[in-house]
């Protein structure tokens, strides 16, 4: 976002610091410059975007583990649930805590899944309203740029016109 805005300053300086197109409010600007600025800037955005899918990939990974533990913990009961069943003397006695071990684990797992959800949920309204915001930015950006490159076009085109009409 720091190279965008820095090539968006550098844009805006070759705007203010063009030449000026006497008795107009028009400025002549170079284009080599100025592409040079536009390439430099869709270079730039690739970047921010890399930067929002590692947040994507971060909720993911937060996600798989929130899986993973959720998965763990049910198998860790089901096992303890096996074992204390095979213990004849207190198998009434072990089912019933089992039986409460997998409520705790599956409850335990539905929490760290909403909870992993919910993170992915903002995570992912925050990467999208970044790369919205960027890319509202660049739009301005660049129809400002656009804007005085035709002012400089039609400056130019008046120019070769009056020179035509002198001539004839």
């Amino acid at each position: 976002m720091e190279d965008i805005v820095n090539i968006v300053d550098q844009i805006e300086e070759l705007a203010t610091s063009g030449k000026k197109v006497p008795m107009s409010k028009k400025t002549l600007v170079d284009p080599d410059q100025l592409l040079k600025l536009v390439e430099q800037l869709r270079q730039s955005i690739p970047d921010d975007f890399s930067r929002a899918q590692e947040v994507l990939r971060k909720r993911d990974d937060l996600l798989n583990k929130g899986l993973d533990e959720a998965r763990r913990i049910r198998a860790s009961a089901e096992s303890e649930l096996r074992s204390r069943l095979e213990e004849t003397s207190i198998a009434k006695e072990a089912q019933k805590h089992a039986e409460q071990t997998v409520a705790e684990a599956q409850t335990k797992a539905k929490r760290i899944l909403e909870a992993a959800e919910l993170e992915a949920k903002k995570r992912r309204e925050a990467a999208d309203q970044y790369s919205q915001e960027v890319l509202y930015q660049l739009e301005q950006d660049v129809a400002g740029v656009l804007t005085t490159i035709r002012h400089g076009i039609e400056v130019l085109d008046a120019r070769q016109g009056a020179k035509i009409v002198r001539s004839a």
